[in-house]
């Protein structure tokens, strides 16, 4: 998951023509993840706790311990939507690969299932990214149109229209191969720490690969636009 202010974040990023922040749009250098504690609360401190609880105090099975622990980022992706009215594609990935993972644990009686949560993710979003750009418009684009412009028909449309401009264009796709690469990369951390790891172990662990990398992908996008922005002035000056 992004906290929200990351979010809102990302929608600076990529609000004026080149992809980049600007003065005209407002945008501003981030003071810090302020979201981060809820999530690392959320996807980490009530998922291990509740394990622990079920496990040591009401003696709960192993599997269906964990499977209930993966009930919290779950329903925190529920409340997100309701809260902004409407599902976010992300979102939507990281919710199934969760409720996947919980049916599969519970079929299978393997415990390192309901200990996956964002990884498949994670998986599916790194291909979807690397595969996209054989096409005009690579993934990177829609998240970021999706950002920017929200339900918006006239924002997502003026949005569409800066694939005219080639560093427009330039921007996006690296971005999606930056972030196609990353997010392969914390998929096959993720699977692997819960398949290698102890599950108490892994149940910190994965989570808090995937709020790493989210992280680390977000500093990398701002800084990458610090500096796009610092040449265009140099060029212009």
């Amino acid at each position: 998951m992004v906290p929200n202010r990351e979010r809102r974040q990302m929608r600076t990023l990529i609000s004026d023509d080149r992809g980049l922040p600007s003065e005209k749009s407002g945008g501003t250098a981030p003071s810090g993840p302020r979201g981060l504690p809820r999530v690392l609360a959320i996807d980490v401190a009530l998922p291990w706790i509740t394990v622990q609880l079920l496990q040591q105090v009401w003696g709960v099975p192993t599997v269906p311990a964990f499977a209930v622990a993966a009930v919290f980022p779950a329903m925190s992706i529920l409340v997100s939507w309701r809260r902004r009215r409407r599902p976010e594609y992300i979102g939507l990935a990281v919710l199934l690969a969760i409720m996947s993972g919980i049916a599969i644990a519970l079929l299978t009686d393997d415990v390192r299932f309901a200990v996956l949560k964002a990884a498949p993710a994670f998986a599916l979003f790194g291909l979807a990214c690397l595969a996209s750009l054989r096409r005009e418009r690579p993934l990177m684009f829609y998240v970021s149109r999706e950002f920017t412009a929200g339900g918006d028909a006239a924002q997502a449309a003026a949005w569409t229209a800066r694939l005219s401009d080639v560093r427009f264009r330039r921007a996006m796709r690296l971005l999606t191969i930056v972030w196609g690469l990353a997010a392969l990369l914390e998929a096959t951390f993720g699977i692997a720490a819960a398949f290698v790891l102890p599950p108490a172990t892994a149940l910190v662990v994965e989570p808090m690969l995937g709020i790493g990398t989210v992280t680390a992908l977000l500093a990398w996008t701002m800084a990458y636009a610090r500096r796009r922005r610092s040449a265009a002035a140099a060029a212009s000056a």
